[in-house]
């Protein structure tokens, strides 16, 4: 009913504007019968609910969606910190030598907005596991703090075979 009486008053106003800048010297008589014929059909449109041309409802009711970016850009920022930190941690692992196979870190963005870092693990392959995971683990403390969780463990492709030995 809303977008009905919307439409119908929609094109009341049209036809009125028209009627005043219209000039009716010449043409008087005809320009009548198109706004009348214009708001007739425009009020029987809107009625059988045919009106989709003259619908001016899209324009004149605001759109109250809401679209919510924070989670995306939570996830943004915690993989850019993830980044920076593993980034960080191959750079200095790399100035003692040690090259591990991957680095994962497990990241947490809290309600108030700060970040926090659970967990550091270290994945080497089986013979770089042997001589290296446990330096590994002490300087990576070094670097993070000892308040997060740094572990080591062996490449999953390489901990049931003999590989490097």
């Amino acid at each position: 009913m809303k977008e009905m009486v919307v439409s119908v008053c929609a094109a009341a106003i049209i036809t009125a504007i028209y009627k005043a800048i219209a000039p009716t010297e010449k043409f008087g008589a005809q320009i009548k019968l198109l706004t009348a014929c214009f708001f007739l059909l425009s009020a029987v449109s809107a009625v059988s609910g045919l009106n989709s041309a003259w619908d001016l409802s899209d324009i004149i009711i605001p759109d109250g969606s809401y679209n919510d970016y924070s989670v995306q850009f939570g996830e943004q920022v915690s993989g850019e910190t993830a980044a920076v930190l593993r980034r960080e941690i191959a750079e200095m692992l790399a100035g003692e030598n040690i090259f591990p196979e991957k680095i994962y870190t497990d990241t947490h963005i809290s309600d108030n907005g700060s970040i926090s870092i659970n967990e550091i693990k270290l994945v080497f392959d089986k013979e770089d596991y042997a001589l290296q995971a446990e330096y590994a683990c002490v300087l990576v403390r070094r670097l993070v703090g000892t308040s997060i969780k740094v572990t080591a463990e062996i490449t999953p492709q390489t901990a049931g075979t003999g590989a490097g030995r």
